[in-house]
C-alpha cells in the first residue's frame, strides 16, 4: 500500500467557491478510482483561499489485473451460416481485445462470450489521466479560460503537485508540468516547500499555511473567545462570517479594533450589517446589557510588521462605511414615516398583483377579516390594526433598506419608533416577517400575529394565482416559507381558532377583485398548506396524517391533536382503540348514513344501550376537562364497551331503521374520536 498527495494552487478563490469545489473534486476522484479498481483506504481533504489538496492513504501499489467475462450479441447474429464470425462478432472481439471466444446460454438465448484480460497498470499511469478528467469536470458558478489552456477554472491555476509517497509523478495537465514541491504563504514564507503525503499538513504549517480548515476555525474561535471572556460579552460567534473568513485566509491572524463613538446612536443591527457585509468583521454584544460591544474583530491573512498601522487603516475604513450608513439613516428619519406608503405606489410587487401599495391594502383588509372573525376586536382596535398594516412595508422605500435589503422590518421598527409610535405598533414593522424559518420565534404581540398571517396569506394565494407556485427547487416568492410561517403563527393563537381555509379564501377574493383574470384553485392551495404541517409540527408522518385527517383547517386544533397522539403513543396503549376505530370507519365507508343522532328507543340489545350511555357520559365529562390527554384517555374508556358492541351486535340488520340507528351510533363514536383525538386510522399500529 502507498499514499498519494495531490495539490492544486491558484489565485484566490471567492470564499463560497472553495468547499463545494473541494467536495466535487473528492467525489470525482473517488468515483474514478473505484472504476479503475484502486480504491484508497481513506482520503483527507485540505483547502485554503489559494489551494486545494487531497491525500489518499492506503492505496494499492498498482492497479490489479482484470479478468472478467464479457458477453455480446446472440449467436445467430454473431456467427454466420458459413461457420465464421459475422461483422458483429468480429466487432465484439475487437472492442474487448479478445482472441478467443465461446458461446453460452443467457436469458436472451445463446450469446457470444469471452474472457477479457487486462494487465494492471502502474499507479501513476492511472492517476494522471484520472486527474485530467477530475479537474476538467469541476463546475463553478463562474469560470474562466486563460492563456493557451483549453479548460475552464474559477481562477488561473499557478501550480499542480502530484506525488506518490516521496516521489513526484512525471506528467502534465494542459500547460502545467506537475511540480515536485508546494509553495508557502506568499508573504510569510514565499518559495517552494518540500512535502509528501505523510508530512503535508506539518510542513505547510511551518511554511505559514494552515491547510486544515478546522484548524483555522479553531485559531479564530480561540481569539474571539478570549475577547468574549475578558470583556464579559455574549458567547456567540457569527457562523456565517466564520464560514466566509476561514476561506479567505491561509494563515489567520485576528486583530481587534474600535468602532468610533460618534456612531453609537446608530441602530446596532445597522452597524453589524455594515461591518459584516462590506468588511466581514466579527461583532459582539455585552452580556449584561445586550448592547453592541464597541469593538470589532478582523482576521488578517498575514502577520503585520506594525499592527497599530493595520488597525488604524481598518478603523478608517469602518468609519467611512458607517458615515455613509449614518447619512442614509439621518435622511430617512427626516421623512414622514406614515406617508412613505404613498411611495409604495411606485414600487412593483408583481406584474399581475400590482404595487406594494396594492399589497398592503389587501393585507389591511385581510387583517381586518382575521381581527373581527377570530379575535372579536371592537371597531377601534380593528382600525388600529388596519392602520398598522398599511405601514408595514414603508421602510422598503428608505435609503438604508435600499442599501441593506436584509434590514427590512428591522429599520421599519426604528423609523416607526422615531415617528412616535409605541412599542406595540413599531414592533409589528419587524415582527410581521416572523417566523423567517421553521422553528424560529413568532410575533410576540397580537397585532403582529394578525398582520403576519395577513401578509403571508396574500403572498401565498397571490403567488399561486399569478402562476408563481413553487415547483421543484424553484420558489421565487418564497411561498413554501410563507406557508410554514402562516401555519406556525396560526398554531400559536391558543384561544383564537383561526381557520386557514377561510383566511386564504378571503385573501383570494381580494386578489380576484384586483385582477379578475386570475383564477384561484382552492383545493390545490389547501393541499399545499396541509403538506406544510410536517415541517411545522415536526411529528412523524402518520401522526400528522392522523391529526390533520380529522380536519386541517384550524392549525391550533391540528397541533393539539398531534401533541395528544404523541403523548398517547409514548405512554399509553391505544392499539385496540385504533383497531376498533378503523373497524367502525370501514363499516361507515360502505354505507350512506342518515343525518342525526341514534334513537335510544330503537335499541334492541344491551350492548347498544351500554355504548350509547358510555358515549353520552364521556361527552358530558370531557366538557369540564382542559388537558387534551385527559380528554383522550376519557374517550379511550369506551374501548371495552365498543368491543362488546362489535362482538355481539349485528350492525347490518334486515330492518332498515334498526341498521341505520346502529350506523348512527358507530358514527357518534368515530366522530368523537376524530374530533378530540384525530383520525387514528392513519397510525401505523
Amino acid at each position: 500500500m502507498t499514499h498519494i498527495l495531490f495539490e492544486i494552487g491558484f489565485e484566490e478563490f471567492p470564499p463560497s467557491f472553495i468547499v463545494p469545489a473541494l467536495d466535487q473534486l473528492k467525489r470525482s476522484f473517488l468515483s474514478g478510482m473505484e472504476k479503475e479498481r484502486i480504491s484508497p483506504g481513506s482520503v483527507e481533504c485540505y483547502s485554503t483561499s489559494s489551494r486545494m489538496a487531497l491525500v489518499f492513504k492506503a492505496v494499492p501499489d498498482r492497479q490489479p489485473d482484470l479478468r472478467e467475462k464479457v458477453t455480446g450479441a446472440p449467436k445467430k447474429i454473431a456467427f454466420g451460416d458459413d461457420g465464421k464470425l459475422t461483422k458483429a462478432g468480429e466487432s465484439f472481439l475487437e472492442k474487448n481485445c479478445l482472441k478467443e471466444y465461446f458461446f453460452e446460454d443467457s436469458p436472451k438465448g445463446e450469446v457470444i462470450a469471452g474472457w477479457k484480460e487486462e494487465k494492471g497498470k502502474e499507479l501513476s499511469e492511472v492517476i494522471v489521466p484520472l486527474l485530467d478528467k477530475c479537474l476538467k469536470s469541476l463546475d463553478f458558478k463562474k469560470s474562466m479560460r486563460w492563456g493557451t489552456n483549453s479548460f475552464y477554472f474559477a481562477r488561473p491555476v499557478k501550480w499542480i503537485l502530484l506525488k506518490i509517497e516521496e516521489k513526484a509523478v512525471n506528467g502534465r495537465f494542459e500547460t502545467f508540468q506537475f511540480d515536485d514541491s508546494s509553495y508557502g504563504h506568499r508573504f510569510l514564507h514565499p518559495g517552494k516547500v518540500e512535502v509528501s503525503p505523510c508530512n503535508y499538513v506539518d510542513e505547510m504549517r511551518k511554511a505559514s499555511v494552515i491547510v486544515d480548515r478546522n484548524e483555522r476555525i479553531k485559531i479564530i474561535e480561540s481569539y474571539i473567545k478570549n475577547v468574549i471572556s475578558s470583556n464579559n460579552c455574549e458567547d456567540e460567534i457569527d457562523a456565517a462570517i466564520m464560514n466566509e473568513v476561514v476561506d479567505m485566509v491561509e494563515y489567520p491572524y485576528p486583530v481587534i479594533g474600535n468602532i468610533p463613538d460618534k456612531y453609537s446612536d446608530l441602530p446596532p443591527e445597522l452597524i453589524i450589517k455594515v461591518l459584516k457585509k462590506d468588511q466581514r468583521y466579527f461583532t459582539l454584544r455585552e452580556k449584561e446589557t445586550g448592547k453592541l460591544f464597541p469593538r470589532f474583530i478582523s482576521v488578517l491573512n498575514n502577520i503585520p510588521t506594525d499592527e497599530a498601522v493595520v488597525l488604524k487603516g481598518n478603523e478608517k475604513v469602518v468609519s467611512g462605511r458607517l458615515a455613509d450608513a449614518a447619512f442614509y439613516y439621518g435622511d430617512d428619519l427626516k421623512k414622514d414615516f406614515t406617508l412613505l406608503n404613498q411611495k409604495l405606489k411606485e414600487m412593483l410587487f408583481q406584474k399581475d398583483l400590482g404595487t406594494y401599495y396594492d399589497k398592503v391594502e389587501r393585507i389591511a383588509e385581510i387583517s381586518r377579516f382575521i381581527a373581527e372573525k377570530y379575535f372579536n376586536f371592537d371597531k377601534e382596535m380593528v382600525e388600529k390594526i388596519k392602520n398598522t398594516a398599511m405601514m408595514i412595508k414603508n421602510d422598503l422605500v428608505t435609503g438604508v433598506v435600499f442599501e441593506f435589503p436584509d434590514l427590512q422590518g428591522v429599520m421599519g421598527r426604528y423609523y416607526a419608533k422615531a415617528a412616535g409610535f409605541g412599542d406595540e405598533i413599531s414592533s409589528v414593522m419587524e415582527q410581521h416577517y416572523m417566523p423567517l424559518n421553521a422553528g424560529e420565534r413568532v410575533p410576540e404581540n397580537v397585532i403582529g400575529k394578525i398582520v403576519s398571517m395577513a401578509d403571508k396569506a396574500d403572498t401565498i394565494v397571490g403567488g399561486f394565482m399569478a402562476g408563481m407556485k413553487p415547483t421543484g427547487s424553484k420558489d421565487k416568492f418564497a411561498i413554501r416559507r410563507n406557508g410554514l410561517g402562516f401555519l406556525t403563527v396560526a398554531a400559536s393563537c391558543e384561544q383564537e381558532l383561526v381557520n386557514v381555509k377561510e383566511v386564504l379564501d378571503f385573501a383570494a377574493s381580494l386578489v380576484s377583485k384586483f385582477n379578475p383574470e386570475l383564477k384561484y384553485d382552492t383545493e390545490e392551495v389547501n393541499d399545499f398548506i396541509t403538506a406544510r404541517y410536517q415541517a411545522v409540527l415536526g411529528s412523524e408522518t402518520s401522526v400528522i396524517q392522523a391529526a390533520a385527517g380529522a380536519g386541517a383547517e384550524v392549525p391550533v386544533l391540528v397541533r393539539k391533536r398531534a401533541e395528544t397522539i404523541e403523548r398517547l403513543l409514548d405512554d399509553h396503549d391505544i392499539n385496540d382503540m385504533a383497531q376498533l376505530y378503523k373497524r367502525g370507519c370501514n363499516i361507515l365507508k360502505k354505507q350512506i348514513v342518515p343525518e342525526g343522532d341514534p334513537d335510544p328507543a330503537l335499541f334492541e340489545q344491551d350492548e347498544e344501550r351500554n355504548l350509547y350511555r358510555s358515549v353520552n357520559t364521556v361527552c358530558e365529562e370531557i366538557v369540564n376537562l382542559s388537558d387534551n390527554l385527559d380528554i383522550a384517555l376519557k374517550i379511550i374508556t369506551i374501548k371495552s364497551v365498543l368491543d362488546m358492541f362489535f362482538d355481539s351486535v349485528f350492525v347490518m340488520a334486515d330492518d332498515e331503521s334498526i341498521k341505520n340507528n346502529r350506523l348512527k351510533l358507530i358514527r357518534k363514536v368515530t366522530d368523537l374520536v376524530r374530533e378530540q383525538i384525530g383520525d387514528i386510522s392513519y397510525l401505523n399500529i
